[in-house]
């Protein structure tokens, strides 16, 4: 089969994605009286845009839906329908609870492996303070996740997203400076593959990273924990940094750093780094208490 591309359908591709970026990010404010004209695989776009900034809660639901089943068939919309998907997740206050709970499962089924609509790659980004309630990415895989100034009320589960070492729940940057959290928060088994961000995030309950890869450059700087952390088997392969982080208590007994690597790393008050010993891949220390 030729793997080139005929220039029609390159420049028709290119139409589709600028069209539903146009329409459904940029113009979302146009009144609904307006009608766009269309012929073709964009006819439906503009009824797209109508229901999904409908003040009717279920034909806003309908589109959500719609926009999601038309990104199903054009991986290129796929990005655009998630930017606009948190968007919506802010309608409905103060009902927003209620909202988000019919909301999530619409993106939450593209999101784990396995499954026939599932989406490789999927950047989460909220590009604006907000509350997000019962947040559960359980069995999800992701690609970057930016989460600036969120608010996390309710339990927020990112827990045994993947099962073994060499595969990835954060396959790019998870990003959580300054968010905030009502209710436990588990990353049990999560692995985080490039740069992991918690500086200044507030956690009013437990927090549990327990057997979490961490395998870029980590930053838990004054981050503030209400309660005990755990990081029991939890493994650092970058730079750690947890200066001016504060906890109830941290336990890090099992946790371990790989050392045969120049990192630098500030472990929270009263731990230490023991003696580095070969374990495959490379040498690793166990934290141990000061």
């Amino acid at each position: 089969m030729s793997t080139t591309t005929p220039f029609p359908v390159l420049a028709l591709i290119g139409a589709v994605s600028g069209a539903v970026t146009a329409w459904l990010l940029l113009r979302r404010d146009r009144p609904a009286g307006v009608v766009h004209p269309a012929t073709g695989p964009e006819a439906g776009y503009p009824e797209i845009e109508r229901k999904i900034f409908a003040d009717e809660r279920d034909v806003r639901l309908a589109g959500v839906h719609e926009f999601a089943e038309l990104a199903d068939r054009e991986p290129g919309l796929r990005q655009d329908f998630v930017d606009q998907f948190f968007m919506q997740l802010g309608y409905g206050w103060p009902q927003s609870a209620a909202w988000q709970a019919v909301l999530w499962p619409v993106l939450l089924r593209r999101l784990r492996r396995g499954a026939p609509e599932f989406w490789p790659g999927t950047n989460l980004h909220s590009k604006r303070p907000m509350v997000l309630h019962q947040l559960d990415l359980r069995g999800c895989e992701v690609g970057e996740v930016f989460f600036r100034g969120v608010r996390f009320v309710g339990d927020a589960r990112f827990d045994g997203a993947v099962a073994d070492f060499e595969h990835t729940t954060f396959t790019g940057m998870a990003a959580f400076p300054r968010m905030t959290t009502y209710g436990e928060l588990w990353f049990d088994a999560a692995r985080f593959s490039a740069r992991t961000d918690f500086a200044d995030a507030a956690f009013d309950d437990d927090v549990s990273f327990e057997c979490a890869g961490f395998a870029g450059p980590t930053t838990f700087r004054n981050a503030r924990f209400a309660a005990d952390v755990l990081f029991g088997g939890a493994r650092f392969s970058g730079h750690a940094d947890f200066t001016g982080a504060m906890a109830a208590d941290f336990f890090l007994t099992g946790a371990r750093a790989r050392t045969d690597a120049y990192v630098r790393r500030t472990w929270p008050p009263g731990w230490e780094l023991g003696r580095p010993r070969l374990r495959k891949p490379g040498h690793w220390a166990d934290l141990t208490r000061a």
